[in-house]
């Protein structure tokens, strides 16, 4: 799928260093992988090296696609009203009386709790919202309460 990539400075900061750390680690990995050698047939240290470099490598290139393909997203004056990136909506899941508030981030850092990324499920059934609107999600109903725009500098 090629979705258009989106990503705020503080994601975009989290993955350079991520790939910091990641070539780090393969290049440590990769040194084990030349010491380990022996039969190579029956070495499982030299199978699980191998197998760790190569998930290693594939991360780095993946991260380093997304980071290459990747648009800064503009995180200044944002006045709008509707959920999108950056947006800290506080909604009420109608089912049970719950009221929750959550962080519409970008994939890279939608990991904590109450940060979920705008491409989610959830995230995607969000975005263009306003107060008041009401979001089905199958069984579930939410309804918008509140939309602060966390980039907002006014």
């Amino acid at each position: 799928m090629n979705r258009k990539i989106i990503i705020t400075s503080e994601g975009c900061s989290i993955l350079k260093k991520k790939i910091v750390h990641l070539k780090k680690e393969q290049k440590e990995t990769a040194e084990r992988l030349s010491l380990a050698g022996g039969d190579v047939k029956e070495n499982a240290e030299f199978t699980l090296l191998e197998a760790k470099n190569l998930g290693l490598l594939r991360e780095i290139e993946e991260s380093e696609n997304i980071l290459e393909k990747a648009e800064l997203y503009e995180e200044t004056n944002n006045k709008s009203s509707l959920a999108e990136l950056g947006s800290i909506v506080t909604y009420l899941w109608i089912n049970n009386q719950k009221k929750s508030t959550i962080e519409l981030t970008d994939d890279v850092t939608a990991d904590p709790p109450g940060k979920i990324s705008v491409n989610s499920p959830f995230g995607e059934k969000l975005q263009k919202k306003k107060v008041g609107d009401i979001i089905q999600r199958g069984k579930d109903k939410y309804q918008i309460l509140e939309i602060k725009q966390k980039f907002n500098n006014y």
